[in-house]
């Protein structure tokens, strides 16, 4: 047994799986069959994956740096091809909102909590630096970047630059990442 699943444990653990997945067995999947994952991805050691009804859908080209976390028991998590998580990334896509007095935690009954959800996009080219964290709703825009340790609960326009908490805008990547992507495309 390797530190790494085999193609073949993959292909009957996950919901659908491409070619060329590296998954650490140190990754907790929860709902794994919710789970689909492209080609060319690799997930590091100690990742949570949680997968709500509407699953997780990681595309080609996707790195998950160690001690990542996904929660997706309130929507639908989307990495896109070629975006990527450093170390100790949170994604959320439900929370409960304490600010108007309603209780919070999942063994209070629903009618007395007040819960925000929503789907979290990474698009395509989207990085995300280390420590930070996603909150519901969130759409990372084409090619967009979150700072190390920042705090986003807006989306992030395409091609932006974020950092901090909360995540302001500090400039902007390049739009070349387009055409490096096309010339890996043509060499494949």
């Amino acid at each position: 047994m390797g530190i790494s699943y085999a193609a073949d444990e993959l292909s009957e653990l996950l919901g659908s799986c491409g070619t060329n997945v590296s998954i650490h067995r140190s990754v907790e999947m929860f709902f794994p069959k919710r789970i689909h994952v492209g080609s060319n991805v690799r997930i590091d050691c100690f990742c949570l994956l949680s997968a709500g009804l509407e699953g997780i859908y990681l595309g080609d080209h996707v790195h998950v740096a160690a001690g990542f976390y996904l929660f997706g028991g309130g929507g639908v998590i989307r990495m896109e091809s070629f975006s990527g998580i450093s170390a100790r990334v949170s994604i959320y896509t439900s929370n409960d909102d304490y600010t108007e007095g309603y209780l919070t935690g999942p063994t209070v009954p629903m009618k007395y909590r007040k819960v925000r959800e929503g789907p979290v996009t990474l698009s395509r080219h989207a990085i995300v630096g280390a420590g930070s964290v996603l909150m519901p709703g969130v759409r990372l825009g084409l090619a967009s970047s979150v700072g190390a340790l920042s705090f986003v609960s807006r989306d992030v326009p395409d091609f932006a630059i974020v950092v901090g908490k909360p995540a302001r805008l500090i400039g902007h990547r390049p739009q070349r990442i387009l055409e490096r992507e096309a010339e890996l495309m043509a060499e494949s």
